[in-house]
């Protein structure tokens, strides 16, 4: 037996394989979180901070924001992102490195579900990697898809590409939050809002309107059929965007109804303008998935008050690309 067979076995609370057909991978979360609540402090403490999370909701003309001041979330929004920094710190993801109370649920054999110390909902689950690999969805599109079916239909799981939110762009993860948590989950319930754009065999694909952002939707009930657009529609982005590596990139994925819904949100940049402001001028606002699905995480007591539905726009306006990209992007599939 490997130190890391070692290292495992005292770190899996439970398995989950995808074969045993009970206990359900979200009832096994369930149970993850409640007893490492009892027997991890910070993790207690992590919710205990959540409970107390400052909330207003901001309307942006056509579409809505949640805004929550979140201390325990400051980190995660200041995180340097730069090689010499993440050369520097140990990785926090990697089994070696994890807090000793920490326990996890190993997933199909290569990943573990762990408990995130500062979550942003009442449930938020990290899955990373077992072994320490960089960020990037490259050969991970069936995963993802497995991923979203076996967290449901209690969770939706989401991806953070390396420059667009991934706050360890140096170690591959996942995240898993409750159903229903983010704003767009449910503004996209309304199908007035989906420009319905072509049907690639039996997945269709639409572009969702009013909401401030662009966002790609795929849904279909065929794994492989979804996965195919799913692969060609990050390939065109990399050749639209021209990306040398992965494109800047959110991605968010739901299961219900035997059906799977990909939200798909291109990037052009990480992090707003106003983040890189002097002084009391700077806002610390960095958008993730999390950011991009209504939920604006604001560490700082003055930007949670200074903040507006304009500075929103603005934002979401920076950091996404236009309807012009999208629109090339979908001429650019092969289909």
């Amino acid at each position: 037996m490997t130190d890391m067979d070692v290292l495992l076995q005292k770190k899996i609370s439970a398995s989950f394989d995808g074969k045993t057909p009970a206990p359900s991978l979200p009832a096994l979360c369930h149970n993850l979180l409640a007893e490492q609540k009892a027997s991890w402090p910070d993790l207690s403490l992590g919710y205990k901070a959540l409970a107390s999370v400052q909330v207003k909701e901001l309307r942006c003309n056509g579409f809505s924001v949640r805004l929550h001041h979140n201390p325990g979330r400051i980190k995660s929004t200041t995180a340097p992102l730069d090689q010499k920094s993440i050369e520097k710190r140990p990785c926090f993801l990697c089994l070696e490195n994890l807090p000793e109370p920490q326990r996890g649920i190993l997933y199909r054999g290569d990943f573990i579900v762990l408990c995130n110390p500062f979550p942003i909902c009442p449930e938020h689950f990290t899955i990373a990697q077992i072994m320490h690999c960089p960020q990037s969805f490259e050969g991970m599109v069936s995963k993802f898809l497995k991923m979203a079916k076996d967290f449901s239909p209690d969770f939706n799981v989401f991806y953070n590409g390396p420059e667009s939110g991934a706050s360890a762009p140096d170690h591959l993860h996942f995240q898993a939050t409750s159903r229903g948590v983010l704003p767009i989950e449910e503004e996209i319930k309304d199908r007035t809002r989906l420009e319905f754009v072509k049907c690639i065999h039996s997945t269709s694909l639409f572009r969702a309107r009013h909401l401030g952002r662009e966002v790609i939707i795929l849904e279909g009930e065929d794994c492989t059929t979804i996965g195919d657009a799913l692969t060609n529609i990050v390939s065109a982005m990399k050749s639209v965007l021209a990306s040398p590596a992965e494109p800047r990139m959110n991605l968010f994925c739901s299961y219900a109804g035997n059906r799977w819904q990909v939200m798909i949100f291109p990037r052009q940049r990480h992090r707003p303008s106003v983040y890189f402001l002097p002084g009391d001028e700077r806002i610390l606002i960095s958008p993730g998935m999390v950011e991009m699905g209504g939920i604006i995480i604001t560490p700082i007591g003055k930007d949670f008050d200074r903040v507006h539905e304009e500075l929103i726009r603005t934002i979401y306006a920076e950091v996404s690309v236009d309807e012009e990209t999208v629109q090339k992007i979908s001429a650019a599939l092969p289909f």
